[in-house]
C-alpha cells in the first residue's frame, strides 16, 4: 500500500517518514507512544529530547562527573557515619561516667545512714549533691518500691521502676537503661547499703537528660546530609571540569582526524605531546593512517593499471574490427579477423578471472580444501607440464627434497605454476631452473630460483602488487594478465603463509613459498 501524501513538498514526506522511524526505534526506551506526538512539533522536540539524554548518558565526562559526585558522597557518608557513630558512643559515655559517679556518691552518702527514715527527715543532704546539674534527677526508694525522696517532685514510672529494681538487684550492680526516642533520659539505678549493719538498703535512681545531646547529634546528622549534598555538587562540577579538560587532547585527536580525507592521508595525530594513556592510540591511529596511505596509492596504480590492461586488447578488437569493416571482405579474411579476437578475448577473460579470484581471496571467500600433500609430488607434476616450453626457450628444470604440508593441492599447483612460468619467461637461454623443498621447524618452504637480469632493490616490495610491472612494458602479446605474482601471494595468505622474494642484480632471483607446518584457513 502506498503511503499517504500529506503536503506537496517533496521533503515533508520524507522527513515525516525519517520521525517515524526514529520514534519508533526510541519508544521502547523513553516510553514514547504512537498518540503521544501527533504533529510535527511534537516530534521533533521529542526526537530532540532523546538524542540529548542519549548523547548525554553516552558522554564519558558526564559518566566521569557522576562517578565522582558518588565517590564523593560515598566517601562522605562513610566519614560522617563513622564521626557520628563515635560522636553518639562518646556522648553517652560521658553521661554513664557522670552517672556512675554520682552512683558512688551517693552510696557513700548512705553508708553514713542507719535508718530509711533518716532518708525522710533529712532529704537535703542527698538533693544538695546534685545541686548544679539542671538536668539531674534523683529518687531514693526502699525495697518496696516506695520514694523516700525526689528531686523537683520527680516519681520514676512504674514500668521503669520494675524493671531497674528486678535488673539491679544484685547487690553492687548498676543497671542503666538508654534514651530513646519516647523517653530522652539516660538512667541508671543501683542499691546502695545503709550503715549501722541493719541491713536495710535503698535504691538510687538517676536520670539525666539527654536531649542535648540528642540534639546536638540531629543537628549534626543535618550538617552531614547538607555536606554530602554540597559535596556532591561541588565534586560534580569539579569533575565536569577536570574531566573536561583531561579529555581535551582527545578532542584535539578528534579534531585532527575530522581533516583527515582521502587526499589528506598525509596528516597525522601528535604522539610527542599525547597523555600517556592515548599514546599507543595515537599511534595506532598514525600506523592505520599509513596502511590507508598505502593501499590508496596501490587502489590508484591498480586503477591506473587496469584501465591500462583492458585499454590494450579492446583497441585492439576495435581496430581490426574497424578495418574489416571498411570494406567488404572474404570469408578467410573475416575467420582469421575473428580468431585474432578469440585470442583477445581469451585474454580478457583471463584477466577477469584471476581478477575476481583475487577479489574473493582478499575477503576469504576463495574456496579452500586443505589436506595434507605431497609437496614434492605437485612439484613434479607441474614441472613435467613445463618441460616442454622450457625445452623450447632451452632451459632446463631441476627438483630437489622432500615435504609434506596441508594444503589445497589445486591452489598449490597454481601457485607453483605462476612461479615456473614466470622463471621460464625471465631466464636467459641455457638457464637452469632450481626448484628446492626444505622443511623448518614450524614451516616447510618451496624455494624456486632462475638466473638473469634480476629484480632492482626499489621494485622488489611491489612485485606482488596487481598489474606490477618491474620494466613499464605493457605492450606483451606473449604475457600473461600481470596478476600471477598476486595470485601466489594471496593463495599463500589463505594457507596462512607468505611469499617472499629475492634477488640479486644480473645473478639469482629466488622466489619462496611458505607454508605453515600447521595449515592454513579451514
Amino acid at each position: 500500500m502506498k503511503p499517504v501524501v500529506r503536503s506537496t513538498k517533496t521533503g515533508t514526506n520524507e522527513m515525516d517518514g525519517f520521525f517515524r522511524q526514529a520514534r519508533r526505534r526510541l519508544a521502547a526506551v523513553w516510553g514514547i507512544r504512537q498518540e503521544d506526538a501527533t504533529t510535527h512539533g511534537g516530534k521533533r522536540r521529542r526526537f530532540m529530547s532523546a538524542v540529548w539524554w542519549n548523547g548525554l548518558l553516552s558522554s564519558i565526562t558526564f559518566r566521569l562527573s557522576i562517578l565522582f559526585a558518588l565517590t564523593t558522597v560515598l566517601l562522605l557518608a562513610s566519614i560522617g557515619a563513622y564521626l557520628y557513630r563515635f560522636l553518639d558512643v562518646e556522648l553517652m559515655q560521658r553521661d554513664h561516667a557522670e552517672l556512675v559517679g554520682k552512683v558512688e556518691l551517693f552510696r557513700h552518702h548512705l553508708a553514713a545512714v542507719n535508718s530509711l527514715s533518716q532518708i525522710v527527715a533529712a532529704p537535703n543532704e542527698f538533693r544538695d549533691a546534685i545541686i548544679g546539674h539542671p538536668h539531674l534527677r534523683l529518687a531514693l526508694l526502699d525495697e518496696a518500691g516506695n520514694v523516700l525522696l525526689s528531686s523537683a517532685d520527680w516519681r520514676p514510672g512504674a514500668e521503669i521502676l520494675k524493671a531497674l529494681v528486678a535488673e539491679g538487684a544484685a547487690p553492687g550492680g548498676i543497671t542503666i537503661r538508654m534514651p530513646t526516642l519516647g523517653d530522652p533520659y539516660h538512667t541508671v539505678a543501683a542499691w546502695g547499703a545503709l550503715g549501722g549493719n541493719t541491713g536495710e538498703r535503698a535504691l538510687i535512681v538517676l536520670s539525666l537528660d539527654s536531649r542535648e545531646a540528642l540534639e546536638l547529634l540531629a543537628n549534626y546528622r543535618r550538617a552531614l546530609f547538607a555536606a554530602m549534598l554540597f559535596g556532591g555538587l561541588a565534586a560534580a562540577v569539579l569533575g565536569f571540569l577536570t574531566a573536561r579538560n583531561s579529555l581535551r587532547p582527545l578532542r584535539q585527536m578528534a579534531e585532527t582526524a575530522s581533516d583527515i580525507s582521502a587526499s589528506r592521508l598525509d596528516r597525522r595525530l601528535e604522539v610527542a605531546n599525547a597523555p600517556q594513556e592515548l599514546k599507543a592510540l595515537a599511534a595506532a591511529f598514525n600506523a592505520m593512517l599509513g596502511r590507508l596511505r598505502d593501499s590508496f596509492s596501490r587502489l590508484s596504480d591498480f586503477s591506473s593499471d587496469l584501465a591500462h590492461e583492458l585499454r590494450t586488447p579492446i583497441n585492439n578488437l576495435m581496430g581490426q574490427t574497424q578495418v574489416v569493416l571498411s570494406r567488404a571482405r572474404s570469408a578467410e579474411e573475416y575467420r582469421a579477423v575473428l580468431e585474432s579476437n578469440q585470442e583477445e578475448y581469451e585474454r580478457l577473460a583471463r584477466m577477469i578471472g584471476d581478477m575476481l579470484f583475487l577479489a574473493k581471496a582478499d575477503n576469504a571467500q576463495a574456496p579452500l580444501h586443505a589436506e595434507e600433500i605431497d609437496l614434492r609430488a605437485e612439484l613434479d607434476k607441474v614441472a613435467e607440464f613445463y618441460e616442454v616450453l622450457a625445452d623450447e626457450a632451452g632451459l632446463k628444470i631441476v627438483c630437489a627434497g622432500e615435504g609434506r604440508v596441508a594444503a589445497d593441492h589445486i591452489l598449490a599447483q597454481r601457485a607453483i605454476a605462476n612461479l615456473l612460468s614466470n622463471a621460464i619467461r625471465h631466464t636467459p637461454p641455457s638457464g637452469v631452473i632450481r626448484a628446492s623443498i626444505a622443511a623448518t621447524a614450524d614451516a616447510v618452504e618451496l624455494r624456486i630460483s632462475n638466473p638473469g637480469p634480476g629484480i632492482p632493490p626499489e621494485h622488489l616490495e611491489r612485485v606482488f602488487d596487481r598489474f606490477y610491472q618491474v620494466d613499464g612494458a605493457r605492450e606483451r602479446s606473449d604475457a600473461g594478465t600481470g596478476l600471477g605474482l598476486a595470485i601466489v601471494k594471496s593463495i599463500m595468505r589463505l594457507h596462512g603463509g607468505d611469499a617472499t622474494v629475492a634477488s640479486e642484480l644480473g645473478r639469482l632471483t629466488t622466489f619462496t613459498l611458505r607454508f605453515p607446518a600447521g595449515g592454513g584457513r579451514a
